[in-house]
């Protein structure tokens, strides 16, 4: 079972690193968006929020393997980091919306799409799980009727009941 955790968070630490690569190579390079304001904004949120996400899930690992001193300091370093991340979300929008507003829609629909993922990745690591791949997930949430709090939330909690943060 702690194996299978170590690789479930590996996979999730590289995915997330994968991602912001993949995001540039296909919009940028192969599909040929234009780096317009609006879609680099979107780009680099979304890249920001990922980032972060692998920096977490590489930590979590470590302390599976009993290593939890990482943890701890990451998880500092996040909550610090989840209101700014939330004035960038805010500051970023300004780029697509002068975008959409200039009247040129093929300019920005990338940055909106990706702007949508980052707010969507933010609320995933520092408030609420949004991603079920596992049945036992799907279960747990029809059991219980709501979704379930993210692994950071719930490391942010604990550290803050333990007079951590």
């Amino acid at each position: 079972m702690r194996r299978q955790l170590r690789g479930r968070m590996a996979s999730l630490a590289v995915g997330e690193l994968v991602s912001v690569v993949v995001f540039f190579i296909v919009a940028f390079g192969l599909a040929g968006v234009p780096p317009t304001a609006a879609n680099v904004s979107g780009f680099l949120l979304t890249a920001v929020l990922l980032v972060q996400g692998s920096v977490y899930w590489m930590v979590k690992r470590r302390q599976l393997e009993g290593r939890p001193g990482a943890v701890t300091f990451v998880v500092r370093v996040l909550r610090v980091l989840a209101p700014v991340n939330v004035a960038l979300i805010a500051i970023g929008v300004v780029p697509i919306l002068l975008e959409a507003q200039s009247g040129s829609a093929g300019r920005f629909w990338l940055g909106a799409v990706l702007w949508v993922l980052a707010v969507a990745e933010y609320i995933n690591y520092f408030h609420v799980q949004l991603a079920y791949g596992r049945r036992a997930d799907r279960v747990w949430i029809l059991r219980n009727r709501r979704l379930r709090r993210s692994h950071l939330a719930r490391d942010i909690s604990r550290l803050r009941s333990a007079g951590q943060v």
